[in-house]
């Protein structure tokens, strides 16, 4: 199941299937079908649809001693409605036999006891899932590796299974996976995700990646079948290419599955967007790669995983050793060659606490052009989640998902449940104001110029919104600050349906904010021009559209300063006036639906005008 945002090929699914079609022993005696959802509301509608069309099939092999089977894919994403969809075909087909595999479920105790799933695939899944099929008699599940299921009313695990290390023999998920419609010729996705290597060599404490079931040892395929495939997606016209690798720059061959995207680009004019895991580790190879992807117009951003700067988090994650202090020169090496690049921070690990972490974002925001934050969601079969109770970690569930999508944590040894929730709260406002690209500006002009704090002043700049607001949002309890987390794009909206009212808001509410931290005129007259600029290049609503704003400053001059992480020379901006063309592509509530893209949709300036000396008074 994929979402508004990513419609991919089921390359997961597709692998399971193309291993069985190629080293299954009844290959032919078994129809397997891929079932592939663009969104979660077409999964939660599908049940409807397998009663009229599959049951009386699924029926009629029961009768002729044939037992049906339902495999399903779980990711963190997904896991709700495949937890509906499971009790929905069990109910209606009780010998229905319900395989489970993919990262969510690997803690297998926490499914098994609780929800109509009766066998779970631990570890990488091709062949046990190819075992299973040639003999799904439950006789026979002892005799398989890398199962789980209830036998007696107990939990039963076989042997794990050995990890592949010739990545080569799985067979290709585009043997059986179409990515061209049949009549027109179209690709039928937009998107695809693939993997050039499996493992992970870290083992984060609050990751699966390198714990569970694809292990830390990393294997590779060959470029031969990397090449003959990238060539087959892009053949197709699928525009996008998001790799599934977890370190990628990390290998020597890195490079030449870099160079061979960039290739094939120059050559078919696609794929439009190639996106990656990044090593945690920046090294030569890593900025060479990412330097020859943004010559390509091939990298939408390249991101350090810094994930926390906190000691005791960082030790606790077992991050020690991934040299976050020495991000400094990397963003500005980076920066200086005009390269997106951004930092990832996590607020809730365990061995953090609110006011470190304001304080390592603080500083952040003056280095790095694009933050990422993320709250932590607790995910089953990783350290923390193992110990739980030893950090005293206290989560609630993702609003609508309970256990099957996560658990926001908001509280552990470090950090009360008040602050953990604060940080969702500072979150909030750090995706508003950023990435919605109310005020981008505004925020690194604060980080640039040493201010203390700016965290605070976010999250006093949402409650005055949330306030202005309160009687237009009536559905939205603004004292609830997991809901407002969760409903931002309610407040967002309405904040841009009247962008005149809102930027005399947020004016108001950060000069005062400023004075009260003792600011003076000249501060805040230089922090007036830099919202003004933010005012005009923040997103529209309605169509495309092209206008010329006057500023009584040299704009021009301001806006390249802060694109490249410096401030101006003030006497100069302040000694000039300009008009500038700016163009607005619109599609605020159509297009944009929420904050989290906002900079897709920013201003952009065509034009400056002759700029004018102010004359004297």
């Amino acid at each position: 199941m994929d979402s508004d945002q990513f419609y991919a090929a089921p390359t997961t699914t597709g692998g399971l299937k193309a291993y069985y079609l190629e080293y299954g022993k009844h290959s032919t005696g078994n129809h397997i079908e891929l079932v592939h959802f663009r969104d979660g509301d077409q999964a939660l509608a599908w049940p409807e649809q397998w009663h009229k069309d599959a049951l009386p099939v699924a029926q009629q092999a029961i009768a002729n001693g044939i037992r049906p089977l339902l495999g399903l894919s779980f990711y963190t994403w997904n896991a709700a409605e495949f937890l509906s969809i499971a009790r929905q075909l069990k109910a209606a087909c009780p010998e229905l036999l319900i395989v489970a595999g993919g990262p969510h479920v690997q803690q297998a105790e926490d499914y098994l006891f609780d929800e109509p799933l009766d066998l779970i695939v631990l570890g990488e899944g091709e062949e046990t899932f190819q075992e299973l099929l040639d003999n799904p008699n439950r006789d026979n599940w002892s005799n398989i590796n890398g199962l789980a299921y209830l036998d007696g009313g107990e939990l039963h695990k076989t042997p794990e299974r050995s990890r592949r290390t010739d990545l080569d023999s799985l067979p290709s998920a585009l043997n059986v996976v179409p990515l061209r419609d049949e009549t027109t010729g179209k690709a039928l996705y937009d998107s695809i995700s693939y993997e050039t290597s499996r493992g992970c060599p870290f083992k984060c404490a609050f990751c699966e990646w390198g714990t569970g079931a694809i292990g830390t040892k990393m294997h590779q395929f060959s470029m031969e079948r990397i090449e003959r495939d990238w060539r087959q997606i892009v053949g197709a016209g699928i525009k996008d290419i998001w790799l599934a690798d977890s370190n990628f720059g990390a290998l020597k061959d890195d490079l030449a599955k870099a160079q061979l995207i960039c290739d094939l680009k120059a050559e078919t004019g696609y794929p439009s967007t190639f996106a990656t895991s990044w090593s945690k580790k920046h090294s030569p190879r890593v900025q060479e790669i990412v330097l020859l992807l943004n010559r390509h117009g091939l990298l939408p951003h390249y991101q350090l995983a810094l994930q926390t700067l906190t000691p005791l988090a960082l030790e606790l994650s077992n991050r020690q050793n991934m040299s976050s202090n020495k991000y400094e020169p990397i963003a500005k090496q980076m920066a200086e060659q005009g390269v997106p690049i951004a930092a990832e921070l996590i607020w809730g690990l365990p061995g953090d606490n609110l006011k470190d972490f304001e304080a390592n974002l603080d500083q952040l925001l003056a280095t790095f052009p694009n933050i990422n934050i993320f709250g932590y969601t607790l995910l089953p079969g990783t350290e923390f989640y193992e110990k739980r109770e030893e950090y005293r970690i206290e989560t609630i569930p993702v609003a609508g998902y309970g256990k099957a999508k996560g658990e926001y944590v908001v509280g552990c040894h470090t950090f009360d449940r008040d602050e953990g929730i604060e940080g969702y709260f500072l979150i909030t406002a750090h995706i508003l104001f950023v990435h919605g690209h109310l005020l981008p500006l505004t925020n690194r002009f604060l980080a640039l110029s040493g201010v203390n704090g700016i965290s605070r002043a976010l999250r006093s700049l949402l409650r005055a919104c949330l306030q202005a607001h309160r009687d237009n949002l009536p559905e939205l309890d603004i004292s609830d600050r997991m809901a407002v987390y969760e409903q931002r794009s309610k407040l967002y909206l309405a904040l841009l349906q009247s962008p005149q009212a809102s930027y005399r808001l947020l004016e108001k509410a950060l000069c005062g904010w400023a004075e009260e931290e003792g600011y003076d005129d000249t501060f805040i007259e230089r922090l007036r021009c830099v919202i003004a600029l933010d005012k005009t290049l923040s997103p529209r609503i309605g169509s495309k559209q092209t206008t010329w704003q006057h500023f009584e400053f040299d704009a021009g001059q301001l806006l390249k300063a802060l694109d490249a992480m410096d401030l101006p020379n003030w006497e100069q901006i302040l000694d000039q006036q300009q008009d500038i063309m700016i163009e607005t592509p619109g599609g605020v509530g159509d297009v944009l639906k929420d904050p989290d893209g906002g900079s897709w949709l920013k201003g952009k300036v065509l034009h400056t005008a002759i700029t004018v000396d102010r004359l004297p008074a």
